[in-house]
């Protein structure tokens, strides 16, 4: 009995080894370019799961050349199957059990008795399933839209696997141009705005629902109430017919969109809100302007239960109201637009009020939607080291309950670092926790190869630099604001001692050189950029002294090869308002192009009525004389002046009598910058006498202008010292602009006289 019960034990553990055994025998799907396993889904798998198996079938083909066949799961189990998605091979309790358990992005991979299964939540799963398993296990990668890496082995085995995963935000969106390809955002895992949103209601939305061409000439009192005066800013949230009108628009709205879910009620992009009595009162009721908007928000959201309305906390209405909650069906979008870059936000001095608004929205909100932004928006393609900062910032907004993220980054090829960036955001909205250094060194690998460890050293010493420097990072500043810390000359020189390295490491990689010039781009562009501010000093764009200067070459060579760069590989904005390279490239040649050995006015007085600006170049007429055309960007060189008629008189110092007289504008819509209505030059040899030289019209509804226009004027310029313009602006933005009867710039730079 004892040696029949000894056999029995030996024969049972023998069996549990052979099963073991089996159990961890890799799984052979493709054998020297012969598929082994076949593909099962659902005969009624969803468009998701479809998705999946297809994704996997196509990289299983590129890797091996084998093409796994796909089958549905009304045919006849075989030995080697791969499993995507739940079907009738997954009727077992275990998976039924897991399929309701599993988040919408979730998924579970696991290799059984001789199979493999991919099984994932509603959603997308199944899909992000695969894409682990083309990642993890099989060495794929989808760097951008257009490079990936492909392992080639003739050959895929796969020991056992049993892992499952889930995102930690149910909602990732890395804004820009990338997420636009279906694949890229697919490997990457993101969702795009109008997956859930309802096409034009994502943001910024009363000025549609209650719009001031409409309603403002009969029901002014519809519209905010600032200094005793309506404007078309904002609407009256306190009025009930204001809130009549946007629950019918919308009932009309939802009606030609009925399968969307989210839809903004939420205040229009200008920094002003009604203070009448009504809303007044409200506001200091709950401590905050998000008070009147909240209540208003709450009584539509009642009259759709069935969806969710999102409205913003931003700007002036980021801090929580105090008394009134938010509905559970009301989503809170929370903006960090304000804060700085070079620091993590909790770590910030300066961003306590934002913790603190942050905090008290997650004491009464269930529904918090994160917008935070990542990039210059200015000067998309200029150095802007906040890598380190992007893993503790979302670990701070999950942590504290959004889990909901649109992370502004406006990725698009030739911003700075626009595909690393994407890829690192994307991996951490995922998976807040990852080990953030180890997917940087991965991208860099995958996408520079033998260039990587000097685009590494860069990257180090730029953030190391910045961080030294403990200078504030801010989301619209020009390169000149740290030309004297992390962009500093010594610094440059670093910085292109490095790119010099990663070029010659991949001289004879057409592909990875062009990669590789594309992230110098920022270098160039804020070597270029400083030069403008510092014209005739030494980092500028010219060598010279008194008024004989000589353009330095190394700074022209340096702008061909930005613009080629470009070119070469389709890069197309530099700026959220869209500047292309071309006309960067236009609006830069001329601002080299001084010539001021001939210019008359070089340097002379202009006197200015009223004074410009003081906030773009210090309001210093001189600015108009210096030699120097200001570009695109109306920060350098240029003075403005918000709605209002002006007058410049530029005292030449002694009679002469020159070909012609020319003043130039800027136009820059988004940041309401129009050309002026008209221009009239006179002229005077005693400013005492004038006579008129000439007044030209901007003709047309400026909705598209050329970037700087020359107002050049060549009548009655005999025997003058003093020129006089006398400049109509716009002064309110037109009824076609979202902002319509916003206040409208008119910018002007030099004069020259020749």
């Amino acid at each position: 009995m004892k040696t029949l019960r000894v056999r029995t034990i030996i024969s049972a553990m023998l069996l549990c080894a052979v099963a073991f055994g089996q159990q961890n025998k890799p799984l052979i799907l493709v054998k020297d370019g012969e598929p082994k396993y076949s593909i099962v889904t659902a005969a009624r798998s969803s468009v998701n799961e479809n998705r999946a198996a297809k994704l996997l079938q196509e990289y299983i083909q590129k890797i091996s050349g084998a093409t796994l066949p796909i089958y549905t799961d009304q045919e006849r189990p075989v030995k080697n199957e791969i499993i995507v998605g739940f079907s009738d091979r997954t009727k077992e309790k275990k998976w039924r059990e897991l399929g309701g358990t599993l988040a919408p992005d979730g998924y579970q991979i696991n290799t059984e008795k001789g199979k493999l299964l991919i099984l994932g939540g509603k959603h997308k799963g199944t899909i992000y399933g695969v894409v682990e398993l083309l990642e993890k296990y099989l060495g794929c990668r989808k760097y951008s839209p257009t490079v990936e890496y492909v392992p080639q082995k003739s050959t895929i085995a796969l020991a056992r696997i049993h892992i499952a995963d889930q995102p930690a935000n149910t909602f990732r969106v890395v804004y820009g141009r990338f997420s636009r390809d279906e694949a890229y955002k697919t490997w990457q895992r993101l969702d795009n705005v109008d997956d859930v949103f309802a096409d034009g209601f994502m943001v910024h939305t009363l000025g549609r629902l209650i719009p001031s061409q409409r309603y403002f000439k009969t029901n002014p009192e519809y519209f905010a109430l600032v200094n005793g005066k309506r404007i078309i800013d904002q609407p009256c949230l306190s009025n009930p017919e204001v809130l009549s009108i946007v629950i019918e628009e919308l009932k009309k709205e939802m009606a030609e969109q009925p399968d969307k879910n989210v839809w903004s009620v939420s205040q229009n992009d200008i920094i002003s809100y009604c203070q009448c009595p009504a809303c007044r009162a409200a506001i200091e009721e709950e401590g905050s302007p998000a008070g009147p908007i909240i209540r208003f928000v709450n009584k539509v959201a009642e009259q759709f239960p069935d969806k969710i309305i999102s409205t913003l906390a931003y700007e002036y209405s980021r801090s929580a109201p105090k008394a009134t909650k938010p509905r559970d069906n009301v989503q809170i979008m929370l903006c960090t637009i304000e804060l700085n870059r070079s620091k993590s936000i909790e770590s910030d001095t300066a961003s306590r009020q934002f913790v603190k608004d942050f905090s008290d929205w997650g004491k009464i909100s269930k529904h918090i939607y994160l917008w935070d932004y990542t990039v210059n928006f200015s000067h998309h393609v200029s150095p802007f080291p906040n890598l380190h900062v992007l893993q503790p910032n979302i670990q701070f907004f999950t942590r504290n309950g959004a889990h909901e993220q649109f992370q502004q980054s406006d990725t698009d090829v030739g911003h700075e670092f626009s595909e690393l960036k994407s890829y690192l955001i994307s991996r951490l909205l995922w998976n807040p926790a990852i080990n953030a250094d180890s997917v940087i060194d991965d991208f860099l690998d995958g996408y520079y190869g033998k260039a990587a460890p000097s685009i590494r050293r860069y990257i180090e010493r730029l953030e190391a630099e910045c961080i030294r420097s403990g200078e504030r990072l801010d989301i619209f500043e020009p390169p000149m604001a740290h030309a004297g810390s992390f962009l500093s000359a010594d610094n440059m020189a670093t910085y292109n001692k490095f790119f010099d390295e990663a070029e010659a490491s991949v001289k004879d990689q057409p592909e990875a050189i062009q990669r590789v010039k594309v992230a110098r781009l920022p270098i160039e562009y804020a070597a270029m950029e400083i030069a403008k501010d510092d014209m005739f000093g030494s980092r500028g764009w010219y060598r010279g002294d008194s008024n004989k200067f000589t353009l330095r070459p190394d700074m022209k060579n340096m702008l061909e090869d930005f613009y080629a760069t470009c070119k070469a590989n389709g890069v197309q904005t530099l700026k959220e308002a869209g500047l292309t390279p071309e006309e960067y490239y236009k609006t830069t040649l001329l601002f080299i192009d001084v010539k001021v050995d001939d210019d008359i006015a070089f340097r002379k007085k202009v006197v200015a009525s009223p004074m410009p600006s003081p906030k773009y170049s210090k309001g210093d007429p001189a600015v108009l004389t210096n030699g120097v055309q200001g570009a695109n960007d109306y920060r350098a060189h240029w003075l403005g002046w918000e709605h209002t008629d002006f007058q410049l008189t530029l005292d030449l110092d002694s009679i002469t009598s020159p070909h012609f007289v020319n003043i130039s504008t800027l136009y820059d819509l988004m940041d309401w910058i129009l050309h002026p209505v008209s221009v009239k030059c006179e002229v005077s040899s005693d400013s005492i006498s004038w006579i008129e030289s000439g007044t030209q019209r901007v003709e047309g509804d400026q909705k598209k202008e050329e970037t700087i226009r020359n107002f050049r004027f060549t009548d009655n310029l005999q025997n003058i010292r003093y020129v006089r313009f006398s400049i109509a602006g716009i002064k309110s933005l037109p009824a076609w602009y979202p902002s319509v009867e916003g206040d409208s710039w008119v910018f002007v730079d030099e004069i020259v006289v020749k």
